[in-house]
């Protein structure tokens, strides 16, 4: 088991018989995330534990977070994994597990599972990635479903890159959501949802959601909300036939965006009264993010710059205190959309753009974008 001996000292680390020099500040940092391991802290929780009574900013762990794995990187067994829209934590690998009983209760594992799946539903990426970085500590195996997940709610691309241990097929559907929630508009996204859907390599249900809810997002960024609306039957037929009840509000959404696209602005105002009803039952943090942008959407159309403003900065704020990174990025992108689109509001753009090369930077969009396609075309020119 790799074990890590600390001098204080000098600000020195030792791993068998390798040294590293440190800085004061990498090595109190590293120290905390060793004694911590397994564990998550955010950037504000490690700005406190590591610079107390100091003031620098949250970019000040990313730079020694940075240092720290250039210094660290021929240790092979240790790792500091960024959570994306979250902040860090180190792990060792290949360090024999703790045996704990649980691993081998089913009971155990199911109730789990359980959790993720019903934090999956009221759309709390927080709490989903504070209970994958528990696995040790609780004694638990994440399923590969939720491997997949807690990478695909943060928005770690570079992972689903770098994972040859899942099969392409298996990362195919995550990694085309990907390319579509981060690309912003672009002709490319929408040829490549039809190319997945007649690839034949996913499995039912992920050819089913992306066929009555994923591609009708990519006609509508791609100018052709009519050709969504044209499909909405053969949603609502599926939903009924294979009774889908979780898929009723994002479908509502969906066909808010729709119609706000389209401009039918008496349409979009039944589906707006709708959601309220249901958000009040059932205020689930994903849908009420996106509820809220599809109203400043709404406003932007009538006039109402302010407040529309006022809603899609609340939107974008319930999706990042849900930590949901994915679907934040994408819904900046809808903004930056929509706005190029339906008005000149070059105030606005302005601050959507800069909130863009935020997230940007923060998920390497732009460095992974191109290896993205790449994977997705290669993999489908293979089938």
């Amino acid at each position: 088991m790799i074990r890590l001996q600390f001098d204080a000292d000098g600000y020195s680390v030792i791993c068998s018989a390798d040294r590293v020099m440190l800085l004061a500040k990498e090595f109190a940092l590293l120290r905390f995330l060793y004694d911590n391991r397994n564990q998550v802290f955010t950037r504000e929780q490690l700005l406190d534990r590591v610079w107390p009574l100091e003031y620098p900013v949250e970019r000040t762990v990313d730079d020694h977070i940075y240092r720290l794995r250039k210094k660290l990187k021929p240790w092979n067994a240790l790792r500091i994994h960024t959570v994306r829209g979250y902040g860090y934590s180190l792990t060792l690998t290949g360090v024999q597990r703790q045996n704990h009983p649980s691993l081998r209760d089913q009971e155990v594992q199911d109730a789990v599972h359980g959790l993720f799946r019903k934090y999956q539903l009221l759309g709390q990426g927080n709490s989903i990635v504070a209970l994958a970085a528990q696995q040790e500590q609780m004694g638990f195996e994440l399923s590969p479903f939720y491997q997949m997940y807690t990478r695909f709610v943060q928005a770690d691309i570079l992972w689903f890159l770098e994972r040859e241990d899942f099969a392409p097929k298996d990362r195919l559907y995550w990694m085309l959501l990907l390319y579509i929630g981060t690309a912003g508009v672009t002709d490319q996204k929408l040829a490549l949802c039809e190319q997945v859907l007649s690839s034949g390599l996913l499995s039912a249900e992920q050819e089913r959601e992306l066929r009555i809810l994923n591609i009708l997002e990519a006609y509508v960024e791609n100018g052709q909300p009519e050709r969504a609306l044209e499909r909405l039957p053969l949603t609502f037929a599926v939903m009924e036939r294979d009774e889908l009840d979780k898929f009723v509000m994002p479908v509502a959404l969906m066909e808010m965006y729709m119609h706000l696209a389209a401009n039918r602005m008496e349409e979009a105002r039944v589906l707006s009264v709708r959601l309220e009803g249901m958000l009040s039952e059932a205020p689930y943090l994903r849908e009420l993010g996106r509820y809220r942008m599809m109203q400043g959407f709404m406003l932007l159309l009538t006039g109402g710059v302010n407040e529309a403003e006022r809603l899609l900065d609340e939107g974008l704020n319930t999706l990042d205190m849900a930590k949901q990174e994915l679907l934040k990025i994408k819904a900046v992108c809808q903004i930056r959309g929509f706005l190029k689109r339906y008005g000149a509001f070059p105030a606005l753009e302005e601050k959507y753009a800069t909130q863009y090369e935020r997230l940007d930077r923060d998920n390497g969009l732009t460095m992974h974008r191109l290896a993205l396609r790449r994977w997705l075309e290669q993999t489908l020119s293979a089938v």
